[in-house]
């Protein structure tokens, strides 16, 4: 509590809106939460790449390196991005960088001509 008292009105109001966003975040989302939350006061980004399992781990990441140049201005290493297999994106990757999502999988384009 000593260190509240030593604080300005405006550190204040901005630790209290941090404080909202991380209980926001665990109501919503409980772990991720504390991993998104955790992040963006570290400064470190998460590399994240869902891809359908017939695809080989070389040619996602090569793409999923593409993709993260084009839409982030980001030069990724391989060891940085985790790879995931996932049946229900029935085609190519999702790529997300922290909690962004650029989906790239045949099943939203399918969604998408359908309506």
């Amino acid at each position: 509590m000593q260190n509240l008292e030593k604080l300005n009105k405006a550190e204040l109001e901005k630790l209290l809106k941090n404080l909202r966003l991380y209980n926001d975040l665990i109501k919503k989302v409980w772990n991720r939460g504390k991993t998104i939350y955790n992040n963006i006061f570290k400064w470190i980004n998460s590399y994240i790449v869902e891809y359908y399992p017939v695809l080989e781990e070389d040619y996602v990441f090569a793409e999923a390196s593409a993709i993260y140049k084009k839409m982030f201005n980001l030069d990724v290493k391989k060891e940085e991005i985790k790879l995931i297999k996932n049946e229900k994106i029935r085609g190519w990757i999702k790529v997300y960088l922290n909690d962004n999502l650029v989906d790239l999988s045949f099943l939203k384009f399918y969604n998408l001509l359908k309506k």
